[in-house]
């Protein structure tokens, strides 16, 4: 954007030469003059917003990637070049797996669990039966004898199984259950809802990913069409044909023109990130 306003400026300061040469010798009014005056004021404006803008910019890129904002990044690829790489209809045919959705995936652990604990509050009311095995030796003697090889030694075993039946717990097992099976329905009604979401939210993201593709190529045209218009102009204004009031309007025109379709090159690829981020199969190019 930054060379656009640049190539702009260089064009309305020549045109703006050549104009006050055309007034001083009589050939135009100085409104001519006056509209070619503030038309360049405005593109200085922009300019200089547009210099800043890309400063920061690159001090935000620096600080997502944990490089210094004062490190000099150089950026290999341009945003024409990025568009047409992210610019395809058939990645609209992409099926989504919900296995793979992140917000599925979490929804779908909290309902386990809450399944889980559904099952661990009702176990607890089961009988529980356990088994145990004692085993001893034991000797009997008037003196301390009991390592003499002659010693008479007892051995005993018990082998048993015990169990343990609830009854009683106050009310509040069965309130601890009762919990249980409303937090897992509860995780039931949010993990369905979160499918239906992100059916919604893929929908929403690929229509949006279509406009965004027709918006750039519409902004194309609307583009190569304004630059036809302003060169005519430029013509008709050098010949006396046209009025600088006509030659204004045909450049702000083309300035309108210039900055919709820089921002319709942003919306493609926005759009195209997130759709990847809902069908969770980001685009990585290697060189």
């Amino acid at each position: 954007l930054v060379s656009i306003f640049e190539k702009d400026k260089i064009t309305l300061e020549k045109n703006l030469y050549e104009t006050q040469k055309i007034y001083e010798n009589g050939f135009t009014e100085e409104e001519s003059v006056e509209q070619l005056e503030i038309t360049l004021l405005n593109i200085d404006t922009q300019l200089s917003n547009a210099i800043r803008s890309e400063s920061i910019a690159n001090q935000m890129f620096n600080l997502a990637l944990g490089i210094d904002v004062s490190e000099n990044v150089v950026l290999k690829d341009d945003l024409a070049s990025l568009t047409v790489r992210n610019t395809s209809l058939s990645f609209l045919d992409s099926s989504l797996n919900l296995e793979n959705n992140i917000d599925y995936k979490i929804a779908s652990n909290l309902t386990q669990q809450r399944s889980l604990e559904l099952k661990l509050e009702k176990s607890k009311a089961l009988p529980s039966l356990s088994a145990f095995v004692n085993y001893g030796t034991s000797a009997n003697s008037d003196s301390f004898s009991f390592f003499d090889s002659q010693q008479i030694w007892y051995q005993s075993s018990i082998l048993g199984l015990k169990m343990n039946i609830p009854i009683f717990s106050s009310g509040m097992r069965g309130a601890r259950t009762q919990q249980a099976r409303i937090a897992l329905k509860k995780a039931e009604t949010d993990f369905n809802y979160t499918q239906q979401n992100i059916l919604l939210e893929l929908n929403s993201a690929k229509s949006n990913y279509q406009f965004a593709i027709e918006k750039y190529e519409n902004a194309k045209k609307y583009l190569t069409l304004s630059e036809r218009i302003e060169s005519k102009n430029q013509v008709k204004f050098k010949e006396g044909l046209s009025t600088s009031f006509d030659l204004r309007q045909a450049q702000t025109q083309l300035y309108i023109a210039q900055q919709q379709y820089f921002q319709s090159m942003l919306e493609v690829i926005t759009s195209k990130a997130n759709l990847e981020t809902i069908l969770n199969s980001p685009t990585i190019q290697t060189n």
